[in-house]
């Protein structure tokens, strides 16, 4: 991004600037001149004049002369993305001042259906939406969103063969897009009907601490319909990285890896990691967990001559703490994030009346990954930072480096058409309140059938 050599404001170049200051006009960008934007200025009277050009390019001028320290304390006040691209867009002087300045990363962004996106605010709203500028080689009309890792998305789009009954519902093409760069690194078909056998392989490994097995297969056939993906690493680093995907296409779950340098996806299957999955990388393992279950399951991956080799997989968590008042009744969702170098697991309880379903508790537990099984202890705080819960991962943010942010929040967002599931908890009282239900309801005018849910993606400005 513009701070750290990049290129984070093309995603808001179109956006016309908001005044930094709402209680005092301002002159306005070349470029906003360009488009007919702010021609009038407000006089005593209250009515409108007309500006002259020569005016227009003194105003910009004067603004010009604002010294580059002063636009460093501003920024540090705005901490939303959009807010941040606005000021740069002032003029040529605020752009290049505003790229030596070392500023805490913008607040996330939640991308929609239709990969559109909406900002969170300071006030922990969410703002007007916006469309994302889609690469033209990956444009289609049905692009789904199933992850990210910071200012990259995954994206699918369906199955273009429309010929076979059982695949006309699968998932087509894969890739990974820079939202700022807008480059595009594009992933193996996730509809591959043709085998190889002479690069086929498979093996079977037992689940350590448990009494099932898990089958993995290299250069097979498989169809596949993405719900969520998480990555290893940011496709921008200089080392490899791992992309692991969940797919549930017709009931037959299967878990996915692929690296860079692979030309199919290596499979994984089994009836024990079978079901509703969040995944996670940490310290070096992919954690697989069954989210409706409390079961966790750990994958040590390596590499082999193939690509990807998966050498191990253990059962790490099977049950709440003995005595937990909600460790034998109820229906719960779990997710996972890496905290401040931890591991924690969110807990989400619910009522038992399906058609009347609501949130009755949340719990946070940090994993101890020393112990067997692995140890839980619940946390109340989150020392400021806030979390952000979603199908295509959970993300945790720095939130106290801004002012006038509030912390310890968990963000929550419709994974599986539950409305109810739209909510912010506090940590610090246990609270709940409703969150942009109205703007999330009126962006969900799709199939109820659709895998199409909201995805945080948090920007590394």
């Amino acid at each position: 991004m513009d701070s750290a050599g990049g290129n984070s404001g093309k995603l808001f170049d179109e956006m016309p600037p908001r005044s930094l200051d709402r209680g005092c006009p301002r002159s306005p960008s070349p470029a906003a001149m360009e488009h007919g934007f702010d021609r009038h200025c407000v006089v005593l009277g209250g009515m409108p004049k007309e500006r002259s050009r020569l005016e227009l390019d003194a105003g910009v001028s004067l603004w010009a002369g604002l010294q580059p320290d002063i636009l460093g304390i501003v920024l540090h006040f705005l901490p939303c993305l959009a807010d941040r691209a606005r000021m740069r867009s002032v003029c040529r002087h605020w752009r290049a001042s505003a790229n030596g300045h070392v500023l805490p990363p913008p607040l996330p962004l939640l991308m929609l259906p239709g990969f559109k996106f909406s900002s969170l605010s300071d006030k922990g709203d969410l703002m007007p939406v916006r469309c994302v500028p889609v690469p033209k080689e990956v444009a289609a009309d049905d692009l789904r969103c199933v992850g990210s890792f910071h200012g990259w998305l995954v994206g699918v789009t369906p199955n273009k063969d429309r010929s076979d009954e059982y695949n006309r519902d699968a998932d087509g093409d894969c890739f990974l897009v820079n939202v700022f760069s807008r480059k595009v690194i594009r992933l193996p078909q996730l509809c591959h009907m043709r085998y190889n056998f002479p690069a086929y392989s498979s093996k079977t490994l037992r689940i350590i601490n448990g009494s099932g097995e898990v089958y993995f297969r290299v250069n097979d056939i498989y169809t596949m319909s993405l719900c969520n993906v998480a990555l290893s690493a940011s496709p921008d680093s200089r080392g490899k990285y791992i992309v692991a995907a969940s797919s549930d296409h017709k009931c037959a779950s299967k878990l996915a890896l692929w690296q860079p340098g692979m030309i199919s996806w290596h499979i994984c299957a089994g009836v024990d990691i079978d079901g509703p999955r969040d995944l996670t990388f940490y310290l070096g393992k992919l954690y697989v967990l069954q989210r409706y279950k409390i079961r966790l399951f750990a994958f040590e991956v390596g590499e082999d001559n193939g690509g990807l080799m998966v050498s191990r997989v253990k059962r790490c968590l099977s049950a709440l703490p003995l005595h937990h008042p909600y460790q034998e009744g109820g229906a719960i969702s779990c997710n996972m994030v890496v905290w401040r170098g931890e591991l924690l697991l969110i807990i989400r309880h619910y009522s038992d009346n399906y058609r009347d379903r609501e949130v009755l508790k949340v719990e946070v537990f940090a994993l101890d990954v020393n112990t067997n099984p692995y140890g839980l202890t619940e946390i109340h705080s989150l020392n400021g930072d806030c979390i952000f819960v979603g199908l295509g991962g959970c993300k945790s943010f720095p939130a106290g480096l801004h002012h006038g942010v509030e912390g310890d929040h968990i963000y929550f967002v419709p994974d599986d058409w539950k409305p109810y599931d739209t909510f912010v908890y506090s940590m610090r009282d246990g609270k709940m309140r409703s969150f942009a239900v109205k703007l999330l309801a009126s962006e969900f005018d799709v199939d109820q059938l659709s895998r199409d849910f909201p995805v945080w993606l948090l920007p590394t400005e």
